[in-house]
């Protein structure tokens, strides 16, 4: 399997994963890329259930050589592949 291959099979396999978690999750694959966001309200009291969603993907993205995991804040994850 080519790299480029390799890195698209994983970035898509992580999307997959995480398309089941209780979060919006937008897709730019074709540039090897996805967006993870909790949706509102973004207060304390939801910030709890945010940053298990955020833990489950950190792990996840850890199965992965080529895949970044970027958390702006517990709500927002970006997902990209190198």
């Amino acid at each position: 399997m080519r790299i480029a291959e390799k890195k698209k099979s994983q970035i898509t396999a992580l999307y997959e994963q995480c398309s089941n978690l209780p979060a919006d999750v937008r897709s730019c694959l074709e540039n090897g890329y996805f967006t993870v966001t909790v949706p509102p309200p973004w207060n304390m009291s939801n910030q709890k259930t945010a940053q298990e969603v955020q833990d489950k993907i950190k792990e996840w993205s850890r199965q992965y050589a080529g895949v970044v995991c970027y958390c702006f804040d517990s709500f927002s994850t970006l997902l990209y592949v190198l």
